[in-house]
């Protein structure tokens, strides 16, 4: 009997225990899901519910303490960072968080000491690095920056992550104490580490004006418009400094410059697979990703060529090699082509062609002149193919008219660094390909009658200067093969820099193109991702953890990985005003995020008023135009004199997480896994055929706005 009823009290302990685990489990993911949809009361009470359970993993206080400084409740961050930092164990990240709340408190001498035992109680370098960046920001917050120069020195070399904040720091520090030739070099080596660095940007424009280097400071200033076209003190001191400059001052700009074609037209090893297919790419796009109006430019050509007006020659006489100009003559609004001798050949009001003669033919478009001057890339380009000149009001646009697999080659270069392995380029191709063609399949009526820009905006291609043998190896190994669905038709895919760890989903941007969109762990074993908010403010802080694919490759810049910001709130506040007055910036919030953590609206709350920004492209063009890196980013404020002085992003990935990530691609083929791998990695439950050989979907059945297309290309005969 006695044993019966032990085994009784035994059976529905373990019940209970099952009842009680399951509650607890339910509280975490309820409050987590309340934390992504930015009910910030919501999640409090849930881990509130749990310290009342005497639950101890997740840490109660440490998320009520994160959620808190979201509410913007700094009092009450500071408290709950306090006490976790009082319980036995806790480590330099809770140390360092409660630094962290004594500066958005403005009590950097308390900060310090906090950060000094975050020092001594970090597990990893990473945790060691930020606290000696609280160290020298405390310093600097407390009028004493000689004080924070030695753990700013011992930030920079704990690690490549942590390296561009560090230097953007130390160069603000060393200024704050009157050296300049130090504070020139760090802030060089901060834009050298991370050239989207905003803040770093501004800092050394405004110094080299100081100091006189009026080239250098004009060309900074060009740098910080060509992210931020709306940048009210970048075009002033632009227009200003170039008063100064003796001559063109756009000739100074590190343009790429060719001196003449380099593809021989028959050359064996440069030729490529034929295709049915040919694309209209639209060159030299600017943001929006329609081309810029040029004035003036120069061209050659690798072979004996033709100028066509439709199926009309009108001029046969190019010669190879020869330097030909082509100029718009406001006067008369018309386009000149002139030969070498200067001898006009054509002139035209409707668009024309050049049209290389060799079956390898290429054109080489050199110096050109734009009516704006920055924003896309103005250098010179070599192309396969076609080139079409479309006159313009102002001046005129340019077309490269080429066979589809011509343009992969030059596709799949720029798209991955030099030296990349060859299933990563290869996996890049089937991807370019698949892109392209459903970019084809979309396009809509345009004045170029263009299929896809020329920049990251649709994908980056600049022609032959990109292209390798490996490039166009990778091309002909995957001749024709696409992404498909699996109801048979050609998938909608999509790329990014570096994923921070894990991709996002489709679903999260409403778009059911997107719908094919997984997110996954970029890592061999599915692992769990963040699920409270406190272990999501660590992932941003930590090193990438090593597991990941985007870890596994040494091509790509760390700074693509991890990154963190530190934007005064008066740029915020500029920027801010260019949609609503509000006042001076008093706090900043993800207002919701996605599954993955990343942010999908803001909410900036300042002494007059309070604004949303809603989407990815209206967070950047507020936080960082042009230049924030990933929309998966925790902030942390800083005061001074009882206002918000700046915010402190900390961040993890590049570019928008959805599709193949190319750090993590390049990552796998580096640990020796196929092409067709790694595109299943990142595109499971789509598979690979040859899209000269599918039949066209049913009719009207097309992705996208406007009248469906076919999204498949098959071969005339």
């Amino acid at each position: 009997m006695r044993r019966a009823t032990a085994a009784l009290v035994l059976l529905w302990a373990s019940a209970a225990g099952t009842l009680w685990s399951a509650e607890i489990q339910e509280t975490v993911e309820s409050a987590f899901k309340a934390f992504l949809e930015g009910r910030v009361d919501d999640a409090i009470k849930g881990y509130r519910y749990l310290e009342t359970l005497g639950v101890s993993l997740p840490d109660p206080d440490s998320n009520m303490a994160v959620l808190s400084r979201d509410k913007a409740d700094n009092d009450a961050a500071l408290a709950l960072w306090v006490k976790s930092s009082l319980i036995e164990g806790a480590d330099g990240f809770v140390w360092n968080q409660r630094g962290w709340s004594y500066l958005a408190e403005d009590r950097p001498g308390e900060a310090k000491d906090s950060f000094l035992k975050g020092v001594d109680r970090s597990s990893t370098t990473a945790m060691q690095a930020e606290a000696n960046l609280g160290l020298g920001l405390s310093a600097l917050a407390n009028s004493q920056p000689k004080g924070g120069m030695i753990p700013l020195r011992s930030a920079l070399v704990q690690g490549p992550y942590i390296l561009p904040v560090a230097s953007y720091v130390t160069g603000l520090t060393a200024l704050s104490v009157g050296d300049k030739p130090a504070a020139l070099a760090y802030l060089r080596q901060s834009i050298d580490l991370d050239p989207v660095n905003l803040e770093s940007i501004r800092e050394l424009a405004r110094l080299d004006e100081k100091v006189g280097e009026n080239r250098s400071a004009w060309r900074l200033f060009n740098r910080l418009l060509a992210l931020d076209p709306g940048d009210g003190e970048a075009l002033q001191h632009s227009k200003k400094l170039a008063r100064f400059i003796p001559g063109d001052p756009t000739a100074s700009l590190p343009l790429r410059r060719l001196p003449r074609p380099m593809l021989a037209p028959d050359a064996e090893g440069a030729s490529l697979p034929k295709s049915s297919v040919t694309i209209r790419v639209g060159l030299y796009s600017g943001p929006d990703g329609k081309p810029e109006t040029a004035d003036r430019m120069y061209f050659m050509v690798n072979s004996n060529f033709q100028l066509k007006t439709g199926n009309e020659t009108v001029n046969e006489n190019g010669r190879g090699y020869d330097q030909w100009e082509i100029a718009f003559r406001p006067e008369n609004n018309v386009v000149e082509v002139r030969d070498t001798a200067r001898n006009i050949q054509h002139t035209a009001k409707q668009p024309f062609r050049i049209v290389p003669g060799a079956k390898q033919g290429s054109v080489l478009i050199k110096s050109p002149h734009f009516l704006n001057d920055f924003g896309f890339d103005a250098g010179d380009r070599e192309l396969r193919g076609a080139l079409e000149v479309i006159p313009t009001p102002n001046g005129f646009r340019l077309v490269n008219e080429i066979e589809l697999e011509d343009y992969l080659a030059g596709a799949v270069g720029a798209a991955l660094p030099e030296k990349s392995p060859a299933e990563a380029y290869k996996a890049q191709a089937v991807l370019s390909r698949t892109m392209v063609l459903w970019y084809k399949s979309q396009a809509l009526p345009n004045l170029e009658r263009t299929d896809l820009c020329d920049s990251a905006r649709c994908q980056r291609y600049v022609g032959i200067n990109d292209e390798a043998r490996e490039t166009r190896s990778a091309v002909k190994d995957t001749t024709g093969l696409v992404l498909i669905s699996a109801d048979g038709r050609l998938a909608r895919v999509m790329e990014h820099e570096n994923c921070g760890g894990r991709t996002e989903s489709g679903l999260e941007t409403g778009d059911p193109s997107l719908k094919n969109l997984l997110s996954v762990d970029d890592a061999p074993l599915a692992g769990l991702p963040p699920h409270t908010p406190a272990q999501l403010e660590r992932w941003t802080h930590e090193f990438p953890p090593r597991d990941r694919f985007c870890e596994a490759g040494s091509l790509t810049a760390p700074a693509e990985s991890r990154w963190v910001r530190i934007i005064d709130a008066s740029e915020l506040k500029a920027r801010a005003e260019r949609v609503q007055y509000i006042g001076a910036i008093k706090h900043i919030r993800v207002s919701k995020r996605s599954a993955t953590g990343r942010a999908l609206s803001l909410e900036v709350t300042g002494s007059r008023g309070t604004l949303s920004f809603e989407g990815p492209k209206a967070i950047e063009d507020f936080l960082s135009p042009g230049s924030l890196r990933s929309t998966l980013f925790t902030i942390q404020p800083l005061a001074k004199g009882g206002s918000a002085a700046r915010f402190i992003l900390w961040g993890a990935g590049t570019g928008h997480g959805l599709g193949m990530c190319r750090a993590g691609a390049i990552g796998q083929a580096s640990l020796g896994r196929g092409w067709k791998t790694i595109l299943a990695t990142y595109f499971p439950g789509l598979k690979a055929e040859n899209l000269h050989y599918k039949p066209p979907p049913p009719k009207g059945q097309g992705f996208g706005k406007g009248k469906p297309k076919n999204p498949h290309f098959k071969p005339k005969k």
